[in-house]
């Protein structure tokens, strides 16, 4: 199939509401039916700014953080565009993908 891999990046202390960014876009996903991702923390990342950001630094609130979702065009999208709507502080790579889901998922 063909769709895109979404990717949101951020330091895991970025909290533009109560909860951290990527706490507010993965509940913006289940609200439109998205029901899978993937989370990681990385080790280290470089913001725009020139920021470093890594738990060794600063404690585990800066570790960068990577929230992913493999979607079709259209809930791309739409995940996409309420994530702009709300104006969160968030790094977002979009690109396109073949993928397959093999047996009962």
């Amino acid at each position: 199939m063909k769709g895109f891999e979404v990717i949101f990046m951020a330091p895991r202390s970025r909290r533009p509401y109560a909860t951290s960014v990527l706490d507010t876009i993965a509940e913006l996903a289940r609200e439109q039916g998205i029901e899978r991702s993937t989370r990681q923390t990385d080790a280290e990342g470089t913001s725009g700014a020139g920021h470093t950001h890594a738990a060794h630094f600063f404690g585990p609130m800066a570790e960068p953080e990577e929230l992913m979702f493999v979607l079709d065009g259209g809930a791309a999208d739409a995940l996409i565009r309420s994530v702009e709507d709300r104006e969160l502080p968030v790094f977002c790579l979009r690109r396109a993908v073949d993928y397959w889901a093999f047996g009962d998922l």
